[in-house]
Protein backbone atom coordinates (compact mmCIF):
# COMPACT_ATOMS: atom_id res chain seq x y z
CA UNK A 1 0.00 0.00 0.00
CA UNK A 2 1.56 3.67 -0.67
CA UNK A 3 1.00 6.53 0.77
CA UNK A 4 -2.37 8.36 0.83
CA UNK A 5 -2.39 11.39 -0.93
CA UNK A 6 -4.87 13.63 1.34
CA UNK A 7 -6.47 17.07 0.86
CA UNK A 8 -4.61 19.83 3.16
CA UNK A 9 -5.21 23.45 3.75
CA UNK A 10 -1.65 25.18 2.84
CA UNK A 11 -1.44 27.81 5.04
CA UNK A 12 1.49 29.94 4.16
CA UNK A 13 3.99 29.06 6.65
CA UNK A 14 6.79 30.29 4.83
CA UNK A 15 5.17 34.38 4.43
CA UNK A 16 3.76 34.11 8.30
CA UNK A 17 7.44 33.55 9.06
CA UNK A 18 8.75 36.02 7.17
CA UNK A 19 6.31 38.28 8.35
CA UNK A 20 7.45 37.54 11.67
CA UNK A 21 10.89 37.87 11.42
CA UNK A 22 10.76 41.21 9.10
CA UNK A 23 8.57 42.56 12.37
CA UNK A 24 10.75 41.23 14.79
CA UNK A 25 13.68 42.76 13.16
CA UNK A 26 11.76 46.26 12.73
CA UNK A 27 13.18 49.02 14.90
CA UNK A 28 10.10 49.19 18.12
CA UNK A 29 11.18 52.62 19.53
CA UNK A 30 7.62 54.28 18.82
CA UNK A 31 6.08 52.88 21.13
CA UNK A 32 2.79 54.89 19.91
CA UNK A 33 2.73 53.21 16.53
CA UNK A 34 -0.61 51.17 15.66
CA UNK A 35 -0.23 47.68 15.48
CA UNK A 36 0.30 45.60 12.29
CA UNK A 37 -1.76 43.01 10.53
CA UNK A 38 -0.93 40.77 8.03
CA UNK A 39 -3.49 39.36 6.35
CA UNK A 40 -3.27 36.05 4.71
CA UNK A 41 -5.39 33.70 3.13
CA UNK A 42 -5.26 30.04 3.23
CA UNK A 43 -5.91 27.91 -0.20
CA UNK A 44 -7.47 24.25 -0.07
CA UNK A 45 -4.80 21.63 -1.79
CA UNK A 46 -7.05 18.84 -3.37
CA UNK A 47 -5.61 15.95 -3.50
CA UNK A 48 -7.07 12.27 -3.61
CA UNK A 49 -9.22 12.35 -0.77
CA UNK A 50 -11.79 15.29 -2.11
CA UNK A 51 -14.39 14.69 -4.31
CA UNK A 52 -16.02 17.01 -6.22
CA UNK A 53 -19.86 17.76 -5.44
CA UNK A 54 -22.41 16.33 -7.82
CA UNK A 55 -24.34 18.02 -9.74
Amino acid sequence: MGPISLTSVDQAGREIGRNAARLLLEPSADRGKPSVQAELSPTLVERRTTVRPSA
